[in-house]
């Protein structure tokens, strides 16, 4: 990385990135996602994000599939390779393109490679409009977990190229994590900010209790899919009997985990359910476990701190990569199996094991309201023509994960 990527605050800002600037007032996004909203971690970002947005930007709006398919913008779609509980959208290219007009928006966001995507980079480029691509998924990594190398290989490398083309056509990157930064420069972005996660506020606005002294449940909240270390998971409930595990999500391993309910007395399958009650579940729980091989950030995990719950995941993960988060964080380490894991943090001392995560506890807020703060400051800058890389912005790049 280079110098001025880690560069600590500098006191020379072109824009006033505290909320309630008037510069952020003139800023119309327009956010076209692939993701079906609410229903995977990409889906549920930005509509947590523009619930901070909206009061201080003139527009801003998601726009791609809901959990239930729209027809007025949903042409036709298919299931995903290897989870048929998502799915892959064609938009209503006139629907799309009239909610695009009709906005008029300064400003497109690309969260995803997909038709909805597609739509928003040509429509950007034919109409001179600068887009920001947001780098969330590393696509090799994750199509060498559900299909074969033969097929893998060449469909991750084809992607690859297309979401680099599009990099170095955009005006800006946001990677989630240091990682993706470096791997959004060695794909030729120029203009690249790592960005934090928001927190939902119906997470952030409920005031949260502790865990119980003697923590002894566990709960998973996600995607049943293989990246997210389902197998591991379901060894760790038969070998931890001592413990009751709630799962909630659905995907497509959803049936290896209902037939391990059916065995045990120790594990609920509640199924997919929105955040309000994801959020119950949370506070019922003293333990989220996340033993995601792949994982840019962990949203989940960082509701879970908020909720001032103990968090287990494994180091790879990206939350892992902000030390003010990761300082109260548990590690699944590599020499244990996640079950050693669980039963480490459930015998640590109490007095302990509260002083740990103490420490992430107490940045939630900070972390968020930094969050909101990097996000309304990079879109003012790439909507208005300003180098997220200037040393205006360098104080809220990658050193910022050492600060945070």
């Amino acid at each position: 990385m280079t110098d001025s990527a880690l560069s600590l605050h500098s006191t020379d800002q072109s824009i006033d990135s505290s909320p309630g600037s008037k510069v952020f007032q003139h800023v119309r996004v327009a956010i076209i996602s692939d993701a079906i909203a609410g229903r995977n971690g990409v889906g549920t970002y930005y509509q947590d994000l523009i619930q901070y947005l909206k009061p201080e930007v003139d527009c801003v709006e998601v726009i791609g599939p809901g959990p239930e398919k729209d027809p007025q913008l949903e042409s036709w779609s298919v299931p995903m390779p290897g989870d048929r509980s998502q799915r892959v959208s064609f938009p209503v290219k006139k629907t799309l393109r009239a909610k695009l007009d009709a906005m008029q928006p300064n400003l497109i966001v690309i969260p995803t490679i997909g038709p909805f995507s597609y739509f928003a980079w040509k429509y950007a480029v034919a109409n001179k409009i600068p887009f920001v691509v947001v780098h969330h998924t590393n696509f090799k990594q994750l199509l060498s977990m559900y299909w074969p190398s033969i097929f893998a290989r060449p469909t991750g490398w084809a992607l690859s190229k297309v979401y680099a083309m599009v990099m170095r056509q955009s005006a800006a990157v946001a990677a989630m994590n240091s990682d993706a930064f470096e791997q959004a420069q060695w794909m030729g972005a120029d203009n690249v900010r790592v960005m934090g996660t928001p927190i939902a506020p119906c997470f952030a606005n409920v005031p949260a209790t502790e865990p119980q002294q003697k923590p002894n449940r566990v709960v998973f909240v996600g995607r049943l899919a293989a990246e997210k270390g389902i197998s591991s998971l379901l060894e760790c409930v038969r070998q931890v009997p001592h413990a009751h595990f709630t799962v909630v999500g659905d995907g497509p391993q959803r049936g290896r985990v209902d037939a391990c309910a059916a065995e045990v007395d120790n594990l609920d399958v509640l199924g997919w359910k929105d955040r309000e009650d994801v959020l119950k579940e949370m506070d019922r729980a003293d333990i989220l476990l996340l033993p995601s091989q792949v994982e840019t950030f962990g949203t989940v995990a960082l509701e879970a701190l908020t909720r001032r719950r103990y968090v287990l995941v494994r180091r790879e993960c990206g939350i892992a990569k902000w030390p003010s988060i990761s300082k109260g964080l548990f590690f699944i380490e590599q020499n244990e199996t996640i079950a050693d894991a669980i039963c480490r943090l459930m015998e640590m001392d109490g007095e302990r094991r509260n002083q740990i995560a103490a420490r992430s506890w107490d940045a939630t807020r900070d972390f968020n309201d930094y969050t909101v703060r990097v996000w309304l400051r990079f879109l003012a800058d790439t909507a208005f023509g300003e180098s997220v890389t200037a040393s205006s912005a360098a104080g809220e790049s990658v050193g910022s994960q050492s600060e945070l």
